[in-house]
């Protein structure tokens, strides 16, 4: 069952980018809302040659309608208008037929190129402090590097984006660069974060009145809902998608909504059902969608072979296949081959099941390797970003305590200075003393109340015994090694010993982390 979760996801993950690149066209860039039937009539505009600021948005309409039809074609136009509007100092033309160039140059894989476009526009658009537009194509940058699978560096530009359209308050680019985001920590596996950040981008959604947006962001949520095997939810969420498409003229990714609760009601035991999704939504899938056809045909195709249509299952597992191999997507390619291997073991074919599944652990093994680094990543951020955070305070109490020794330094004589220091060492020494006593005798109501043990050992698979949570209070005062064992009365190795399997229970990396990882329980 998880296998299916994995081939929609996997899928879906690639394309959302590319989704996001054509379903929001109209939305994100404000263009006319022509009809697809009515480049005739924008090509007539162009008979009347006036080379004014009308004939450069002609151009870039031109553009956007080609990209359907005949991506070269696409890229003539756009490159009129980018001429046009640098003749005439139109800065809006110039940036907004750069984006469909390099829409039509991603469209053709030509991702250097397409990425140059891009950050020319951008570069244009901060050259006139236009923030609005920085915005956007920021946002645009960061879904073409997410679709080479440049991860980090589409998080940098959707975190940018972010950020710009929060400064102007535009709501529209903060839901969708929170949905990108979004696209990437589900990719990732961290589901939680994922779905609190489809959460926040669908009350912006909602809140303008976005249906596109608020479509595009119950698809995704479905797909989120199945990887936390809660496919109610899941076909739920598809389902009020598919509702709300329907009543638009356009839709364009009625389809892949269609694939969506397939998986749902596949996971659901709705085979039935579920075939007749695939069917129907394979049939409205349009030329381009090569990696949802994929799915889709894995899908029905070990339906098939699992119901006893084994011919007709297999042409489709094999078409599928014959497919992939063309592609770069090895997550897909994974799952695609994993489903080959389980259908010739039904299909009692021993030896290319055998091979099957000795490619697949081939690409599943580089793909764990990937993973996890991304976890790596993940978590030296978290550890980098408390780090910082301690550094920061550490840096403001050096300010303060700086700015108190300035005041008394000039009054006071060196004995006098001498003194109190020895003064205050005394003190500090019994107050510390005092306060570990006090932490031995009464551990629960010290500082470190904060951390439930309780609810902690409910949470983890090995609970922590009575002296490793009196060893973890020590530590949250500071003490070291030497200073526990001294007060515990025992040798500095048994603390040791002590330390290391508490980090091994918690899988903490060092003792900074292990009181942020309790606290945070």
């Amino acid at each position: 069952m998880k296998s299916f979760i994995l081939i929609w996801n996997i899928v879906t993950d690639g394309i959302s980018n590319r989704l996001l690149l054509t379903l929001f066209i109209f939305a994100l860039f404000q263009l006319k809302t022509y009809p697809q039937d009515e480049i005739p009539p924008l090509l007539e505009k162009l008979k009347e040659g006036n080379m004014d600021t009308t004939q450069v948005w002609v151009y870039r309409d031109l553009a956007y309608y080609y990209l359907e039809k005949n991506l070269d074609s696409s890229l003539y136009y756009s490159d009129l208008g980018i001429s046009l509007a640098h003749e005439l100092h139109f800065t809006q033309g110039e940036i907004w037929n750069l984006y469909q160039k390099a829409l039509a140059e991603e469209f053709l894989d030509r991702f250097d190129s397409s990425i140059f476009s891009l950050q020319k526009a951008l570069s244009i658009a901060g050259d006139h402090a236009d923030t609005l537009s920085m915005a956007k194509l920021t946002n645009a940058l960061g879904v073409t590097q997410h679709y080479q699978g440049n991860f980090k560096e589409a998080l940098d530009y959707y975190h940018n984006a972010l950020s710009l359209a929060e400064i102007i308050n535009y709501h529209e680019g903060a839901a969708q660069s929170l949905n990108n985001l979004g696209i990437i920590y589900r990719q990732r596996r961290n589901f939680r974060k994922a779905l609190d950040i489809y959460q926040q981008s669908m009350e912006i959604k909602i809140m303008e009145k976005d249906t596109v947006g608020i479509i595009n962001t119950r698809y995704n949520l479905g797909l989120l809902h199945s990887y936390l095997n809660d496919f109610e939810k899941s076909l739920l969420e598809f389902s009020l998608a598919e509702k709300m498409a329907r009543t638009r003229k356009q839709s364009h990714h009625l389809a892949e909504i269609k694939i969506g609760q397939g998986m749902a009601m596949y996971n659901l035991d709705n085979h039935e059902e579920a075939k007749n999704y695939f069917e129907e939504g394979l049939k409205q899938l349009g030329e381009d969608k090569i990696y949802e056809k994929i799915a889709a045909l894995t899908y029905l195709g070990i339906l098939k072979v699992r119901s006893g249509d084994q011919d007709d299952g297999m042409r489709n597992l094999t078409l599928a296949h014959s497919m992939v191999e063309q592609s770069d997507r090895i997550e897909l390619k994974r799952q695609v081959i994993k489903e080959m291997a389980i259908a010739y073991e039904i299909l009692n074919q021993p030896e290319k099941s055998i091979a099957f599944w000795k490619a697949y652990n081939i690409l599943n093994d580089s793909i764990n390797n990937e993973q996890r680094h991304w976890a790596f990543e993940e978590m030296q951020a978290r550890f980098d970003a408390i780090e910082k955070d301690k550094k920061i305070q550490m840096q403001e109490m050096a300010l303060i305590k700086e700015k108190q020794q300035r005041k008394k330094v000039g009054i006071l004589l060196s004995s006098t200075f001498f003194l109190t220091l020895s003064t205050l060492f005394f003190f500090v020494y019994k107050w510390r003393k005092n306060h570990q006593d006090k932490v031995l005798s009464t551990p629960k109501n010290s500082e470190a109340e904060l951390i439930d043990f309780e609810k902690i050992n409910l949470k983890i698979l090995s609970p922590l015994t009575n002296r490793e949570q009196e060893i973890i209070l020590l530590v949250e005062l500071g003490m070291t090694n030497q200073e526990i064992a001294k007060a515990l009365f025992v040798s500095e190795n048994t603390i040791k010993t002590h330390l290391k399997n508490i980090f091994s229970k918690t899988q903490a990396i060092n003792r900074t982390d292990l009181i942020h990882k309790l606290r945070s329980f």
